[in-house]
């Protein structure tokens, strides 16, 4: 009885592994006499007629730098930042203001003002004296201070201004 059941499931299976699933298969083999005769046939590509004409089109660079080329500052702004620095001779021109203690004003025919630096060394200074690193200029002295006038660049390369006011400490018991 076991036999009938042996066969019955040999010829089961033989069946089951002649269906392969593939049959949506896009190409169609058919075998005569050892020749392949294949029903999709690939395509004839004719090749593309191209011209070797010139391009129209050319890059035109009016008014606009050119952008292929790289970056690089002018040599003659390099050249005159390297005379303003060697130009800084003037010890007050090293110091910050941050550096620079305001401590009188000379009142006479002539206003003048005595800063001091913070190693102690004093200075006497009259209007337009250079003073401080950013190119600061003395523009005006009155009787409770002094106003400097900076110039120095921005992140953008544009030079801007600013007034920095010194002013007179008072002492201890003044009001």
């Amino acid at each position: 009885m076991k036999i009938p059941i042996y066969i019955a499931a040999f010829v089961l299976l033989g069946l089951l592994s002649g269906c392969s699933g593939n049959s949506g298969s896009t190409s169609h083999v058919i075998y005569t006499h050892k020749r392949f005769i294949h029903h999709n046939k690939p395509k004839v590509v004719k090749p593309v007629f191209r011209e070797n004409k010139e391009s129209k089109h050319q890059y035109v660079l009016k008014g606009v730098r050119d952008p292929f080329k790289p970056f690089e500052l002018k040599a003659e702004s390099k050249v005159a930042s390297e005379k303003t620095k060697k130009k800084i001779m003037d010890p007050l021109q090293r110091l910050s203001l941050s550096q620079i203690k305001l401590v009188g004003i000379i009142w006479g025919a002539k206003k003048r003002a005595l800063i001091e630096d913070t190693s102690g060394m004093g200075y006497i200074i009259k209007k337009g004296t250079l003073l401080g690193e950013n190119s600061g200029v003395v523009t005006h002295i009155s009787p409770d201070g002094i106003t400097i006038e900076q110039h120095f660049k921005d992140y953008m390369g544009r030079i801007n201004t600013r007034e920095v006011v010194l002013r007179l400490r008072k002492e201890e018991g003044e009001m």
